[in-house]
């Protein structure tokens, strides 16, 4: 009951307002406060069931005088025979006998109260909810003031808040010690609270305590952006949303199809298959509860877990499966068999797939550009994704080989593994390069140099910074992009030391290791050449449907969904009302984890800030290009070729094989994301730029312009402020 929880927070320490419990009028006694003012409230036990909050049922009474206590009191007892209180209780089916308590608690003449949710009571399990008004609380609950919402992620100690005109907003100080005690109430009770507060001069007193009653925790959903925000940082518009689940759900289908040689079991698992991505906030996570469930099926499947996290960079190692999820033994010893097999057959594999897809990418390039109507185009795309992704699983297969050695080489060959040569994603900044060279000596306007724009728009024109967002400008849709960024490179002078041969190593773990590494980075290529063709697919698409009036610019496309593309109809609202949702997303913190009450939940209102709560002079990470630099900050959030990096140590999210064009020019670089095998970590390598990953807030705690001197050999990144 309520008083029971008031006596608990009392008797563990926290600061709640003196009180007395009462059954009946005649029972208060004035003299257990000389306080002037008093909160009446109930405590029914009706109030505690599981599934019932009872919220703004029973009267309450605050600011009442000592001499109208016992009145309120009566007042407060008689609420519980109302026809409302009768008619929630059979709503609710409790029907046992009501046992009947009332509160007199000393009032806070509070500068500001409200209430904190320990998890968003919308179903949004790892987010607590702050919210504040000014004066009582029970204006807040009357909508008779004005109020903020704070919105604070535990994984991320991130907050955003919603502000109503100019509301009350909480002393951050005063916030970070409102969400500790809350999180302290939490671990005291072991459930989700609601707890109302009031705050005078910066002090909290905690008035109510209850359990949250609305969630059924019978299948939690677990969004996590490691490795994956480095393909797609930030929002991503709804063609690139509903493009990235079709192309993982194929992709995974096939790989289970393959590895367990079991079509039924692969059915039976296909609604795991469907949720390999989940989309929050138009950002996109892995929905990670169902990669442990495909990992699942793996042999050591634990041990396979445990090295997958690591090489992703997912730094919450608990691992939740579905529920009921089970994998009969003939499937465990079928995949058994087919890892040792692929063990032996992927790099033979890898060069199969990619001497094909080097065969089918011009076809179908051609085959685009021969397209001139909505059905055609589609169709292609249908093939694509029939054809191509067919047998791209194999990259998941290799993904897994060059983890597995790479962890099986261990630490000590670290600088070994480091030192790979002729990286598939190091090609295309040597032709821009070379194209420099050309724009050097001959000029943008010469035909030199466009022979060689051609040229390298052909082999490379797909691969920029967010090349797997669709929505993407690139150097083979907007070739001035290229010319802008050649431009730029006249004068810049490279600060990497001068290239060494490779070093030989004997070490079997060492040579698959970079044998998986070497065959990723070609894979992640060619991917970026096939969402290149489904980009060309959809803008051909959305010049269509500009020509027919439906649009108002071919790039407006990518705020459609597919099936919206066969309609004939005018899409210019739709996709207005799209836009605004954008812009309303940008504002929300890119949170690393999400863990929701059984569906995903996306934010609405109009978040006004947002902002982190621990800060320090020293960060720590994983080095994974060695060497020692100092320097001033460039924060990147947004990547663009027109970014100026010549000698800034960046600070990002993370990056994707686009950065190599900002990080060449670089003198190292601090990721929030990333591991030994992430792409921040591999292009650094290759360019001899110091960068630590794994910095956890990095992006919030550091700022453009501070100093700071990194050391990639400790993973120490120290602020010179």
């Amino acid at each position: 009951m309520k008083y029971k929880n008031l006596e608990i927070l009392r008797d563990h320490g926290f600061r709640v307002p003196r009180f007395i419990v009462v059954k009946t009028a005649e029972e208060y006694e004035e003299s257990f406060s000389d306080a002037s003012l008093f909160a009446v409230r109930s405590s029914f036990s009706s109030e505690d069931a599981k599934h019932a909050s009872f919220a703004g049922q029973y009267e309450t009474f605050l600011n009442v005088p000592q001499e109208e206590v016992k009145d309120k009191i009566n007042l407060v007892l008689q609420s519980n025979q109302t026809d409302q209180v009768k008619c929630y209780k059979a709503a609710k089916n409790i029907q046992n006998e009501e046992q009947s308590f009332v509160i007199v608690q000393e009032m806070v003449d509070a500068d500001c109260a409200g209430v904190v949710f320990t998890a968003n009571p919308v179903g949004i399990l790892n987010e607590m909810v702050v919210v504040v008004g000014e004066g009582l609380g029970n204006h807040i609950v009357d909508d008779k003031i004005k109020t903020t919402t704070y919105y604070y992620n535990v994984d991320d100690d991130l907050y955003c808040y919603d502000q109503q005109d100019d509301s009350y907003l909480l002393d951050e100080v005063v916030l970070k010690e409102l969400l500790e005690t809350a999180k302290k109430i939490q671990d005291l009770y072991g459930q989700y609270m609601d707890i109302e507060y009031a705050i005078k001069d910066k002090t909290i007193y905690i008035l109510q305590a209850r359990c949250i009653t609305t969630f059924s925790l019978e299948q939690k959903i677990i969004l996590d952006n490691s490795n994956i925000v480095e393909s797609y940082p930030g929002i991503s518009l709804p063609l690139t949303q509903e493009f990235v689940q079709e192309v993982y759900y194929r992709i995974f289908q096939n790989c289970l199809s393959r590895i367990t040689k079991n079509s039924q079991f692969v059915q039976e698992i296909d609604e795991y298959l469907k949720g390999m991505i989940g989309v929050a906030n138009w950002r996109i996570y892995y929905q990670i509860s169902n990669w442990y469930a495909v990992l699942h099926t793996l042999p050591f499947s634990k041990r396979i877990i445990s090295i997958w996290q690591k090489m992703l960079g997912v730094t919450n190692a608990s691992v939740l499966l579905p529920e009921k999820f089970q994998v009969p033994r003939r499937i465990k010893f079928s995949v058994f068999q087919s890892f040792l097999y692929y063990l032996h057959q992927t790099p033979k594999r890898m060069k199969q797939l990619n001497q094909k897809f080097e065969m089918q990418y011009q076809g179908y390039q051609n085959k685009i550009e021969a397209c001139t109507t909505i059905p055609e185009l589609l169709g292609i795309y249908e093939q694509i994704k029939q054809e191509i992704l067919k047998d791209w699983d194999l990259t998941l297969v290799n993904d897994m080989y060059a983890f597995l050695y790479t962890a099986f080489a261990g630490k000590r060959n670290k600088e070994l593994l480091a030192d790979i040569k002729n990286l598939e994603s190091m090609k295309p900044v040597k032709g821009i390069r070379i194209l420099s060279n050309i724009a050097q000596t001959y000029g943008l306007n010469s035909e030199q140099y466009k022979r060689g724009a051609k040229r390298y728009i052909e082999e490379y024109g797909d691969r920029c910074l967010g090349e797997l967002k669709l929505e993407t400008k690139t150097y083979r849709t907007n070739k001035e992009l290229l010319d802008a960024y050649v431009e730029k490179q006249e004068g810049i002078k490279e600060e990497g030391k001068e290239e060494q041969p490779c070093k030989k190593s004997r070490n079997l773990f060492v040579k698959k290791a970079k044998c998986g590494i070497e065959n990723r980075e070609i894979s992640r290529m060619n991917r970026s050449r096939i969402y290149g063709m489904a980009r060309n697919i959809f803008l051909k698409i959305g010049f269509i449907l500009q020509e027919n009036k439906a649009l108002t610019a071919k790039e407006d496309v990518f705020y459609l969904y597919i099936h919206e593309l066969e309609e004939k109809k005018d899409l210019k609202d739709l996709v207005e009302q799209r836009k605004k949702e954008a812009a309303f997303y940008q504002k929300i913190p890119s949170y690393s984890r999400l863990v929701f009450d059984g569906q995903i939940v996306n934010k609405r209102g109009q978040m006004s800030h947002s902002g982190i709560l621990s800060k320090t002079n020293t960060l720590s990470g994983i080095g994974t290009s060695l060497g020692k630099v100092s320097g001033e900050v460039l924060v990147i959030e947004e990547p663009k070729d027109t970014i100026d990096t010549t000698g800034k140590i960046l600070v990002t999210t993370s990056t994707d094989p686009g950065w190599v064009f900002l990080i060449q020019n670089a003198r190292g670089i601090i990721a929030e994301k990333g591991s030994l095998l992430s792409h921040t970590a591999i292009i650094a390598r290759e360019l001899q730029k110091p960068a630590i990953v794994n910095v956890k807030d990095c992006t919030r705690i550091l700022k453009t312009g501070d100093h700071v001197f990194l050391d990639a050999q400790a993973g120490i990144i120290t602020i010179e402020r």
